[in-house]
């Protein structure tokens, strides 16, 4: 279990290695076709699967473009950018607020503009849920349900030089990562750090048995009364990836308590 100061310079770490070197990226969001089912749930095993607004078709979409570019300028760490991404995961994680605009409706410029200068053009990417560098690269890199792809096009955009990365812990989704990307930025000399969260990032949920091939769970609990104790039971109807449903039964109090 890693910490979000780990978690920051992971994502930093990734950011500039698909940039690097995109094809060998490319090679890594191969590995990731199987876990995406039917349904558009993405299942990884040992884990609780994830539903997806597009499915594989935008994890092959950014693959192929991967494929087709060439390597990208590295880009350049911003004390100045990430101290506001991470003040704005700090102000928005405690309080739940998924989005661009903080709880004063303060805006991506305005927390850029209180620690250095920016010229030409900037951007702020937010990712929720990710608890690994390369979960948060990948699930900005597919861009999941926004036609346009903005996360990917900053990401491989080759006029950007500068970034900054900031994650904290989210009280709906349990994280947050932001990253800000500008073409031009100077720090201003007194940039106050923003605290990093001391917390442990939480892992995936995992499941010991859950069924091969599942992508959604139905729990129904009774009470039965056998031998004149009382057991619960439970029948779990499981959704497959080919839209057939199995129904398994388990005794979760074991007989005699």
């Amino acid at each position: 279990m890693s910490t979000f100061q780990e978690l920051i310079q992971e994502i930093y770490d990734e950011i500039n290695q698909l940039r690097e070197n995109p094809k060998h990226f490319a090679k890594k969001l191969e590995l990731e076709f199987d876990n995406y089912k039917t349904n558009n749930a993405r299942h990884r095993p040992g884990t609780v699967p994830v539903l997806t607004r597009e499915g594989l078709k935008a994890v092959k979409e950014a693959h192929e473009e991967l494929e087709n570019i060439d390597s990208l300028p590295p880009l350049q760490w911003s004390e100045g950018l990430a101290t506001a991404a991470l003040s704005h995961c700090n102000d928005t994680g405690p309080l739940g607020i998924v989005g661009h605009i903080g709880s004063k409706e303060t805006t991506l410029q305005q927390r850029i503009e209180r620690n250095g200068k920016w010229s030409e053009s900037i951007a702020e990417a937010l990712d929720y849920g990710s608890v690994s560098g390369f979960e948060v690269v990948m699930s900005l890199l597919i861009d999941d349900g926004l036609t346009t792809r903005p996360h990917r096009k900053a990401l491989l955009n080759s006029n950007y030089s500068k970034v900054g990365v900031g994650a904290s812990p989210h009280s709906e989704f349990k994280t947050v990562a932001c990253v800000l990307f500008a073409v031009s930025y100077d720090d201003n000399d007194d940039v106050e750090p923003e605290p990093i969260s001391d917390s442990k990032v939480p892992c995936n949920p995992e499941v010991s048995n859950w069924l091969d091939g599942a992508v959604k769970l139905t729990c129904e609990v009774r009470v039965e009364t056998e031998n004149g104790v009382s057991v619960r039971k439970a029948k779990k109807y499981w959704e497959m990836h080919d839209g057939t449903i199995q129904i398994t039964e388990e005794v979760l109090t074991p007989k005699g308590e």
